[in-house]
């Protein structure tokens, strides 16, 4: 049981946790930035972008339903709502593109914090940077600066955070209100504000990460659209909560059974957490991906088929106990969320596609006979050797009685095994073109990926809506 006072953050005065890192986010400038950082930060960009448009044709049920609410809210504005016709207030753009980039499952994880942080800072970033016709050197900056802010408050209160809390929603909902008061321009005490506002309004349950429904796409998109209004709020003379992660009721104390502050202020403006981001190879849930990777390599090396198969047996990093073990998955999405599922997919198709992903693969018998001979276990000893990924050590169990074993420490992706700006381009190009066409992806993909030469970000976002 819980001590309640031994991991407590007893909050002085002096401490000013949240105020330190609303003054950094306030100091910071695109001139700071490391040109490591920089180009990083814009694949990502370009990475949610591509996951957003990719949602459009492999998840259009769901992106129905925000894109229909958005019509029906009538607002004017000059923000993007992607792929579509006309613009809408940069609040009703956020929630919809938020949603949007989250449907398919296949945007960045930042492992520390177990979170998908791009969603919500696109979807901020764009639909406030076009209201304010930010430059693209401002949307840079306040995204690489959001991504921090989400990162270090999750290392503060990781792991335990997890335990109930979707971090996609909690950390990027603070991230993401960084961001946006920075595009506001904003001080130091109002960033806090914003921060301490979004941190009182914070959410997200992981209902959604075990069961595959809506509420998970749903979390990144109301970060974003929460984060926009408050900012908006306090520019126009709101006030917010002050000293919101450290205060004794506040965030730290109240979403963490063992928060840590240290890492919240640790070298700040040395390295920036996006650095430690990655992006996903594969169309699942993260902790899938070395399992999925391991399996397929010794499969083809062995030249064996599914038939010869009695038993795959992956030991793998824990996260959360039963986390990505759905084996009866009753949703498209669901399925991007269960091991046994895109393992299963994997051996019968010889690769993981995002197309596949559809409730006719669902019903596929035998992805149903597979599931069953994938055996998962966690590993907390795992975990602890190699922290920061989902490591998996994979034996392959013929009917003959041969065994075929490997392991896969870090995924495709990874920081420690990264995408090259070719691959994260291609797969834009893969996600874009079916909502875009050949030519506005390619010219998107053009102007991303050079965002700081853009003067007014509304330059860039007139490929993205309707053609």
């Amino acid at each position: 049981m819980r001590e309640p006072e031994k991991f407590m953050v007893q909050s002085t005065d002096k401490v000013d946790l949240t105020r330190q890192l609303a003054e950094f986010v306030a100091r910071t400038s695109f001139d700071d930035l490391p040109t490591e950082v920089v180009e990083q930060s814009k694949l990502f960009i370009l990475d949610t972008l591509g996951c957003a448009l990719g949602g459009r044709i492999q998840a259009k049920e769901e992106v129905s339903w925000v894109t229909g609410f958005a019509a029906a809210q009538k607002a004017g504005g000059y923000s993007t709502v992607f792929g579509e016709a006309g613009k809408t207030s940069a609040v009703t753009a956020a929630l919809t593109n938020g949603a949007m980039a989250h449907t398919i499952d296949f945007d960045d994880t930042h492992m520390p914090s177990i979170s998908h942080l791009g969603s919500s800072l696109v979807a901020t970033t764009f639909a406030l940077g076009e209201e304010l016709q930010s430059s693209g050197k401002e949307i840079i900056e306040a995204f690489v600066l959001g991504f921090d802010v989400a990162g270090r408050i999750g290392r503060c209160t990781m792991p335990t955070h997890y335990k109930f809390w979707h971090p996609t929603a909690t950390f990027g909902g603070i991230g993401a209100a960084a961001a946006a008061a920075k595009l506001l321009k904003l001080d130091a005490v109002g960033i806090e504000m914003t921060m301490g506002l979004a941190a009182d309004a914070a959410g997200g349950l992981r209902y959604g990460v075990e069961n595959g429904d809506f509420s998970k796409s749903l979390h990144p998109a109301m970060a974003a659209m929460k984060a926009v209004l408050f900012a908006q709020l306090v520019k126009g003379g709101a006030t917010g909560p002050l000293g919101i992660l450290e205060y004794p009721s506040g965030f730290f104390n109240a979403f963490s059974e063992e928060p840590n502050p240290e890492p919240l202020l640790d070298r700040l403006g040395e390295y920036y957490e996006v650095s430690i981001g990655g992006l996903k190879s594969l169309p699942t849930i993260q902790c899938s991906h070395t399992a999925v990777t391991k399996t397929l390599d010794l499969v083809a090396a062995n030249g064996l088929q599914t038939e010869d198969i009695a038993e795959v047996s992956i030991v793998q990093s824990e996260t959360m106990p039963g986390q990505g073990m759905n084996y009866a998955p009753k949703s498209p999405l669901a399925a991007r969320l269960s091991t046994p599922f895109a393992v299963s997919l994997g051996l019968k198709d010889g690769a993981v596609t995002l197309e596949r992903f559809s409730d006719e693969t669902l019903a596929d018998p035998d992805i149903s006979d597979l599931m069953p001979r994938i055996k998962i276990e966690a590993s907390m000893e795992l975990a602890e050797k190699y922290p920061n990924t989902v490591a998996a050590l994979v034996d392959v169990k013929t009917r003959d009685g041969r065994v075929f074993s490997g392991e896969q420490i870090y995924a495709k992706g990874d920081p420690n095994n990264r995408m090259t700006p070719e691959e994260i381009a291609a797969k834009f190009r893969t996600l874009a073109t079916g909502a875009l066409g050949i030519e506005r992806t390619d010219r998107v993909s053009a102007d991303i990926l050079a965002l700081e030469a853009a003067e007014d970000l509304r330059e860039v976002t007139k490929s993205l809506g309707a053609a």
